[in-house]
């Protein structure tokens, strides 16, 4: 399965539609779209530009919810989003919200396990899944706390760098997945962080995982080529 991050508003919200459109015509497995936020901690710096120029443009969590549903898409999608930014819109809201507009559900990265678990509940009470990243550096009993909690599938971070970056200390990743899935084998696994190529795709498969990730060069490519070169560029990944 393959899954694509793309910055809500960035280069602006006509091209996320129309971004939208085409991962849904490609039939890509998952969207991850991102609602742009001050300061995005786990993010390289071309995700970060892209957070920023779309907070410059006014998209906020409204916006984002907008953009989605008039683009009329049916791939499957979740808000990819730190988490003040959707405390301060209110839970029960966001909840309502993708009740309303078919997202399925939100990946936020700075949400440690021991503060997820009421909410994991909350969200899954209403069918929506609340995903949670697991590190490369985690610990046994750590990873075993977020495979309970992240469902139905947990974000593997495969490096231990920002988005686009890629560790220079080399890490059994399989040894990691085969980890998470013995704890929730009902579980699916992504992993992502430096993924920008058929090749690196390959990879992630042959160690186990069930969903790549790609977010910072679909999100530069959308920029400086514009929606022809997402287009060749996503076409290029299948």
């Amino acid at each position: 399965m393959l899954g694509i991050y793309i910055t809500a508003g960035y280069p602006n919200l006509e091209s996320t539609k129309a971004a939208l459109k085409v991962l849904d015509e490609l039939g890509v497995d998952l969207i991850e779209l991102g609602v742009p936020f001050s300061d995005p901690l786990a993010d390289g710096p071309v995700i970060q530009e892209a957070s920023h120029q779309a907070l410059l443009n006014g998209t906020n969590l409204d916006k984002v919810f907008n953009v989605y549903q008039e683009s009329g898409i049916k791939t499957k999608t979740i808000l990819f989003s730190y988490y003040n930014a959707l405390f301060a819109y209110g839970f029960d809201k966001v909840i309502q919200k993708c009740l309303e507009t078919g997202i399925k559900g939100a990946l936020i990265p700075d949400l440690p396990v021991e503060e997820a678990k009421e909410l994991a509940v909350k969200f899954q009470a209403n069918n929506l899944e609340l995903i949670l990243l697991a590190a490369v550096t985690s610990s046994d009993s750590r990873l075993k706390d977020i495979a309970l909690n992240s469902k139905p599938w947990v974000y593997l971070v495969s490096s231990t760098g920002v988005t686009g970056s890629s560790s220079s200390k080399e890490y059994d990743l399989k040894l990691i997945v085969d980890k998470l899935r013995s704890y929730a084998p009902q579980n699916q696994i992504a992993i992502g962080f430096g993924i920008d190529s058929k090749e690196k795709i390959k990879k992630v498969f042959d160690q186990g995982a069930d969903i790549a990730i790609v977010g910072t060069k679909a999100v530069r490519v959308l920029k400086e080529e514009g929606i022809e070169g997402f287009r060749k560029f996503i076409c290029s990944l299948l």
